[in-house]
Parts: structure tokens; C-alpha cells; sequence
């Protein structure tokens, strides 16, 4: 077994990794009393899970959903959303929240036991890695409480539950970790549900024979792969793997591949010291110059560039670059 296959994440972990998810904003609402708040758009993929009660949940663009006690819902891009119990006029949802958040940072809207208890929050991804994530994802995804694919997150809404709110030791960082694993449970239930039916990059994940060879590929993603092996590991001829790989997730075989080591490259830039060509070859490109160009073209500025940018306070600020959509 090679070093790669032993250390490397499966595929979905390793490409959150790549995208650099990072930390998590974490609430507790409880309210008895009707309400409707607007919340702007932003750059974070919200995200949120009912305890008790229910609510409508009106995302612009798209028709609302009710939301209710067991369902885990995700906003996967920075479009602007109402929440509401009623029907009535929207307050500022920002505001609301810090004029009714109680000293335990629990945010209460009226006395007494609540109707609603919503656990929710804001996750901050790298600004490149979430840009090419909701290209694969539907604005939002909504886990019933009763589909079977639910199960995991109601396990973790439960520990989330005790901890949100509780002013025990560590209860920061003990959410933040757990909404994190919400956020995964959440994502991969959505595939088992709807990735069959969907066209992306990510789809691809839950195809038996493309998720074989994607396995495959990031487990020992530093080898030398061409559409053959790819082909050979998913147990399918070299013509047929490519169109059905394209069909599904709208890239080549190779362009998947190229893209994910220029993602880890990006990481490995920006997270240690490594020199760039080391970071290259760890990660499958011999060719440092090749390597350069592809990165460029994926990323808008050269690994030298992007390094040197994040090093100041105003690149770590606004310094990403955007990334090209895929054709």
C-alpha cells in the first residue's frame, strides 16, 4: 500500500478539506411569539436544524418550505432568506437576533417555555472552494425528519441540543466540531437522496462504478492516473468511463483530476511552508512549470502570487481569487 492510500481521506472528506471549511457560527433560538425575519445575502452556507415547532423558510429565488421539528435544512449559497411564523411584516433578522440575545447567548423572543427551538448557524469556507461547491448543489437542501437518510442527524442534532446554550467548558469549540459533522451528514445525505437524479461534479460520488474509481483516485491521489487506471477501477472501458463520467458530472475524467490536485496544491500554499514544486509533486504534478500554468488558469494568480497575497492582512481579508466556472 502506498504512503498517498494511507493517509489520504476518502473522497468527500478530502474534497471539503481541499475546499478549506473552516469554522462554524453557531445560534439557539427560542421563541413563542410570532415573528418574520430577514436575513441579507452573505458568503457563508447557512444552515439549520429544528428542535421543536416549526417555521416557513423563504429563500429568494425559490419557492419557501415548512421546516419542522427533526427536519435539517441547508442554505448553500449567499442569497438573502426570510424565516417566519407569521404573516407579517420582515424585521432585520441581524438586529433581531442581538437585541433578543439573552446573557447565556441563547436568543429568546418572548417568556415562557418556546413553541420553537431552532439550532443553526453560518459556516465559513474558503471563498474559491465554496464558490465551485454550490455549483454542484441546489440552493437548498431540506432533510426531512422522518427519510431514513435523516437518522445520523438527528443522533448529532441531539448532542448539539444539550450543548448549544449550555455555558459548559469548551461549549465553543464542542459546536463548532459538531456542526461541522452536521454540515457533512447534511451534504451526504442529500446525495444518497437526490444524487442519482442530479448532473455535477459531486453527483459523481454516489455513481457504484464512478464513485470505485473516484475512491480510488483520492486515496492515493499522487499516483499516476490516466483515464485507463480510472476506467480499470471502475470496472468499465476507457470510451464508455469517459462519457459516462462526463454525462454525470459535466467534466472529463482528467479535468476532475487536475482540478482536485490544483485544489490540494492551493491548500497545501496556504496552510504550511512547503515549497511549490514539493507541493506539486506530492500531489501528482511532476512538471512545476506545467503545474504553474495550470494553476493560473484555474485560480487567476500564480501559486507565488497567492502565497505572497495571503501573507498580508488585506489579502487574508478579500484576497481570494474567483473561480472560473466549468463549461
Amino acid at each position: 500500500m502506498s504512503p498517498s492510500r494511507q493517509t489520504t481521506l476518502d473522497p468527500l472528506s478530502d474534497i471539503l478539506s481541499a475546499m478549506r471549511v473552516s469554522r462554524a457560527r453557531t445560534f439557539r433560538f427560542e421563541s413563542n411569539r410570532p415573528y418574520s425575519l430577514h436575513f441579507p445575502e452573505g458568503q457563508h452556507l447557512t444552515y439549520g436544524a429544528v428542535v421543536s415547532g416549526s417555521f416557513e423558510l423563504c429563500p429568494d429565488g425559490i419557492p419557501s418550505v415548512r421546516v419542522s421539528a427533526g427536519d435539517c435544512y441547508l442554505l448553500t449559497d449567499d442569497t438573502a432568506y426570510i424565516t417566519r411564523t407569521a404573516e407579517v411584516p420582515p424585521v432585520d433578522g441581524k438586529c433581531f437576533f442581538e437585541a433578543h440575545r439573552r446573557k447565556s447567548g441563547i436568543i429568546r423572543h418572548g417568556d415562557g417555555e418556546p413553541e420553537l427551538v431552532v439550532i443553526g448557524g453560518r459556516f465559513s469556507l474558503d471563498d474559491v472552494g465554496a464558490e465551485w461547491l454550490r455549483l454542484a448543489l441546489p440552493l437548498l437542501i431540506h432533510i426531512p425528519a422522518g427519510s431514513p437518510e435523516g437518522v445520523p442527524l438527528r443522533a448529532t442534532l441531539a448532542v448539539l441540543r444539550h450543548e448549544a446554550g449550555s455555558g459548559s467548558i469548551g461549549e465553543k469549540l464542542v459546536v463548532a466540531r459538531i456542526a461541522q459533522i452536521l454540515f457533512v451528514q447534511a451534504l451526504r445525505a442529500h446525495l444518497v437522496l437526490h444524487g442519482e437524479q442530479e448532473r455535477s461534479w459531486l453527483a459523481g460520488l454516489t455513481d457504484p462504478r464512478l464513485g470505485r474509481a473516484l475512491r480510488a483516485f483520492h486515496a492515493a491521489i499522487a499516483e499516476d492516473w490516466t483515464i485507463a487506471r480510472l476506467a480499470a477501477e471502475a470496472g468499465m472501458s476507457r470510451s464508455s468511463f469517459a462519457e459516462h463520467f462526463r454525462r454525470r458530472s459535466g467534466l472529463t475524467p482528467m479535468d476532475y483530476v487536475a482540478r482536485w490536485r490544483l485544489f490540494r496544491i492551493r491548500r497545501a500554499l496556504l496552510e504550511d511552508n512547503r515549497p511549490f514544486a514539493v507541493a506539486a509533486a506530492d500531489n501528482g504534478w511532476q512538471s512545476r512549470t506545467s503545474c504553474s500554468r495550470a494553476f493560473r488558469a484555474l485560480f487567476g494568480a500564480s501559486p507565488q502570487q497567492l502565497r505572497a497575497h495571503e501573507t498580508t492582512t488585506e489579502g487574508r481579508r478579500n484576497g481570494r481569487q474567483h473561480l472560473p466556472l466549468p463549461v
